[in-house]
């Protein structure tokens, strides 16, 4: 059971804020579609949200396309990261502060992200892509070489990280996306959750350089809902990369 906070109308489709009258936890939903959920202690319960902040711990200036309730944002800025958020939407900064206790620290921008992306001068140790409705990417960040020229001027030497949303029983999408974006060149790993009621793969792009060495720790410190999905979490390397799976069996020969 969930009771209604907050209402709005946003340029996707109508925002509702609701609360879980069990424990406390807040959804960001549009479109009837969840797309924050925030414990009451400000932690996301979403597996994906944990795995993209672990691809990112070594980045120190982050740059987030897409907010939503701004919980990764927060998550990461409460780590020391410099955290610069880019979302169209002018409802959405309003709702992640008043409603999801958005981190002070973070920069939050209601802009084009790719005309930011196109005019700016400086680079970020990584990037983060959380721009999904139900059936996956939004236009224009569902296009591989968008995805790819992000990469190449906003954190040449760095990660991108995104979250990808594909529906139920459908071939992977993100499958799809990882392929094309190594056919560019690209060092990619898509990580998919074999457990859990997630629907989110998270794809990992670099210019050069490993990009399946993801290593989940402290489980126990982490929401239980988010559990199941980071332990069966499993890497899909296209291009210049070598799977987990494939190195071990290296190793055992």
């Amino acid at each position: 059971m969930t009771r209604e906070l907050a209402r709005r109308d946003g340029l996707f489709g109508p925002i509702r804020v609701l609360e879980r009258k069990s424990d406390g936890a807040r959804l960001y939903c549009i479109n009837g579609s969840v797309q924050t959920l925030m414990l009451p202690e400000g932690v996301s319960a979403f597996g994906y949200v944990h795995a993209a902040k672990i691809l990112a711990a070594d980045a120190q200036a982050v740059l987030m396309i897409g907010g939503g309730g701004g919980s990764l944002a927060t998550m990461l800025a409460r780590r020391g990261h410099q955290v610069t958020v880019l979302d169209i939407d002018p409802a959405a900064e309003e709702i992640a502060r008043k409603y999801f206790g958005l981190h002070d620290g973070v920069h939050w921008l209601t802009t084009d992200p790719i005309a930011f992306i196109e005019n700016y001068r400086g680079v970020f140790d990584a990037v983060i892509i959380d721009a999904c409705d139900a059936a996956g990417l939004v236009s224009p960040f569902n296009k591989p070489h968008v995805i790819a020229n992000i990469l190449a001027k906003a954190c040449p030497h760095g990660s991108l990280i995104v979250n990808v949303v594909g529906e139920d029983g459908a071939p992977s999408w993100g499958g799809w996306m990882a392929a094309k974006l190594a056919s560019l060149g690209l060092s990619v790993c898509l990580y998919r959750a074999e457990d859990g009621w997630e629907g989110n793969e998270v794809l990992h792009a670099r210019k050069e350089g490993p990009t399946d060495q993801l290593t989940v720790t402290d489980l126990q410190q982490r929401p239980p809902e988010a559990r199941t999905y980071l332990m069966s979490l499993r890497p899909h390397v296209s291009g210049r990369g070598r799977s987990i799976q494939k190195r071990k069996r290296d190793a055992e020969t």
